[in-house]
């Protein structure tokens, strides 16, 4: 077996731990989608290794890049419902908080993958992936307001009777959101390692 694919190309530390730790934060996600129980330490636990690796994650690709940054702070914003979410909210409007997390995390995910897109081939490859993987949810939440019937097959059904009062019901479509955060993570963690992602350069004074 070749091991040289599995090596590090990343020029940078923190592109390395930032790696580790986006690769650490898909898998756990992806796990915790499986259970059924609340999980409440383990959940922040995986929100608070995101968080960081998706800084590191920013720092490379350049915060001061506006569609970096968009995705930074949607994903801030989604980590914030999550958590509040999982803290403990009214059942009242705990639907809207699952709401906010999915539709800000879906946008974060956007953002950072349509700036793949301004970068070279092999990330625009995966940019058109991610634009296409994100696009499909959010265009079904916006067609699921219109007509909740329709997005009945995504799970969108539970989430938006959900968001106008309390619920019982399983939140399907949060959890295709994560999986999809978790597989994405997964990509741009290797592309982080094998350094495809490249510190950008400090901007001229």
């Amino acid at each position: 077996m070749n091991l040289s694919a599995l090596a590090p190309r990343a020029t940078t530390v923190n592109a390395k731990v930032g790696a580790v730790a986006l690769a650490l934060a898909a898998l756990s996600t992806l796990l915790l989608t499986h259970a059924s129980a609340p999980l409440a330490p383990l959940r922040l636990l995986a929100l608070a290794l995101a968080a960081f690796a998706l800084w590191a994650f920013s720092d490379e690709m350049g915060l001061r890049k506006p569609l970096n940054r968009a995705g930074f702070v949607f994903f801030a914003i989604a980590v914030t419902a999550k958590v509040a979410a999982t803290l403990g909210v009214s059942t009242d409007v705990l639907g809207r908080y699952y709401l906010l997390y999915a539709s800000f995390l879906l946008a974060a995910l956007l953002f950072w993958s349509v700036a793949f897109l301004h970068r070279q081939r092999a990330l625009k490859v995966v940019g058109a992936v991610g634009v296409l993987a994100t696009l499909t949810p959010i265009v079904a939440l916006i067609v699921g307001h219109l007509a909740v019937g329709l997005g009945a097959a995504l799970g969108l059904e539970s989430i938006l009777s959900a968001a106008n009062g309390p619920t019982s019901a399983r939140l399907g479509f949060v959890t295709l959101v994560e999986r999809v955060f978790g597989l994405w993570g997964y990509v741009a963690a290797w592309l982080l390692w094998r350094g495809h992602i490249q510190a950008a350069a400090p901007a001229p004074r």
